[in-house]
């Protein structure tokens, strides 16, 4: 896996070698290392301060809280108006929009039915990296069925769908030689037990009449886990395969619990009215589930050297029920985004980035420079004085474009129409579609 994809070009990558041979090294200062650094990105969907930096001064997310003490942290301002989670992840992956990477929503426009598939427009982070022999393995990202070629491991958004066919979709993952290891960490929501369950719920809760009693809300709350669990699980294995230049985990369950649960929340006062014994049942289960990430996000940064720098970033907030509708609606203008590298303070808190800054400064990390067709720029905050001078060497040479890596279509593997309509279900029931 470490060699370089031979369908991929390279030209583009003589310019960067050149290039990066004078960037390491500014005239008036010392040697920047970054150049030859890997990175570990955790994407949690939805991550919002409002809610953790609450739970963190009550002594909860001690991993989450301890990770930000090393790192530089700030707000990531997402698409405004708000957008849908594939859209705003492809537009971190890519440095780009949407009208350039053409991931709009998550069904092709072309017929409203069939999800967009993993061909972008526009080449990914992982594209751009694997053409210069830097390796990703890639976990759960949206909009990657059916996994395709990368210098690494694509671990698709399908796996925790099709579970009811006798044989595996294909082109859950590439390469296909990892097929049935990916498989089998699949988590079947049926296995979790009440004892598994019941962190989420009050002390002494009841599972078995919660479910009777709230069929809906255990079952999103089975299903999310469930496929959390199961990437989870991938990222575990993974991490023996090989040592990737780029590690990219990806968490989907805290912006679908957020959408199902959140207008429980006590002390949110858009609120409805609910039941008290929905309340009581299901008053504290968002900030539970952040509770299980942290614990997640810990085990994953446990397998990395301390020195690793890695990213911890969501694609947008979120607000909770709004009077105007679901979907995009409850998501809030603000991420979070907290990086530990040799280039940042420990503990220093920036004001800001954009979206669209994500990507190159993913590269900056990783030793690439920004393509001078990407909109964004290489955050500045929280540097010191080394990554001052190394940061303004990448900007001020920057490569013409990536474009010419974008990925190219692959072979119709042909639609699951059951598998379609599982997807579109659970989209319809978080209120992203109709």
């Amino acid at each position: 896996m470490r060699g370089k994809l031979s369908s991929i070009p390279v030209l583009s990558f003589l310019v960067v070698a050149m290039l990066l041979a004078g960037c390491g090294r500014d005239g008036d200062g010392p040697a920047v290392t970054a150049a030859s650094s890997k990175l570990l990105v955790i994407g949690i969907d939805a991550a919002d301060w409002s809610l953790l930096d609450p739970m963190i001064a009550e002594g909860r997310l001690p991993r989450l809280a301890a990770f930000r003490a090393q790192s530089s942290s700030g707000r990531m301002r997402t698409f405004v108006p708000l957008e849908k989670s594939p859209l705003l992840w492809a537009s971190i992956c890519t440095g780009v929009g949407p009208e350039v990477h053409g991931v709009a929503s998550f069904l092709k426009e072309s017929d409203r039915k069939s999800p967009v598939g993993s061909a972008w427009y526009a080449p990914a982070i992982w594209d751009m990296i694997g053409a210069a022999g830097q390796s990703t393995a890639v976990i759960g990202m949206w909009t990657t069925y059916p996994a395709r070629p990368i210098n690494g491991v694509m671990v698709s958004d399908y796996l925790p769908y099709g579970r009811e066919r006798s044989v595996p979709l294909a082109r859950l993952v590439y390469p296909d030689s990892l097929s049935a290891r990916v498989v089998a960490c699949r988590v079947d929501p049926d296995s979790l037990q009440a004892r598994d369950l019941v962190r989420f719920l009050p002390p002494g809760a009841d599972v078995a009449a919660l479910e009777a009693a709230y069929p809906r809300e255990m079952r999103n709350l089975r299903e999310f886990w469930a496929a959390d669990l199961g990437y989870l699980n991938v990222a575990r294995m993974l991490k023996d395969v090989a040592d990737f230049d780029l590690f990219f985990f990806y968490l989907r369950g805290p912006d679908m619990m957020s959408h199902s649960f959140y207008h429980y929340l006590k002390d949110d006062p858009a609120s409805p009215r609910n039941d008290p014994q929905e309340l009581a049942a299901f008053g504290d289960i968002v900030r539970r589930y952040y509770d299980w990430v942290d614990e997640a996000v810990g085990e994953v940064l446990s397998w990395f050297p301390a020195d690793r720098p890695a990213v911890i970033l969501s694609d947008h907030g979120f607000h909770g029920p709004r009077p105007s509708g679901r979907g995009t609606v409850e998501h809030s203008e603000w991420g979070i985004f907290m990086v530990r590298s040799p280039l940042h303070q420990a503990g220093q808190s920036f004001d800001r980035l954009e979206l669209l800054d994500v990507c190159p400064t993913f590269l900056s990390l990783l030793g690439l420079p920004p393509a001078g067709d990407m909109p964004g720029v290489i955050l500045t905050g929280g540097l010191t004085e080394a990554g001052r001078r190394y940061v303004k060497r990448l900007e001020k040479h920057r490569v013409p474009s990536y474009m010419e890596l974008r990925p190219v279509e692959g072979a119709d593997v042909g639609d699951d129409p059951a598998v379609g309509e599982e997807i579109r279900k659970q989209l319809r029931s978080l209120g992203y579609i109709n």
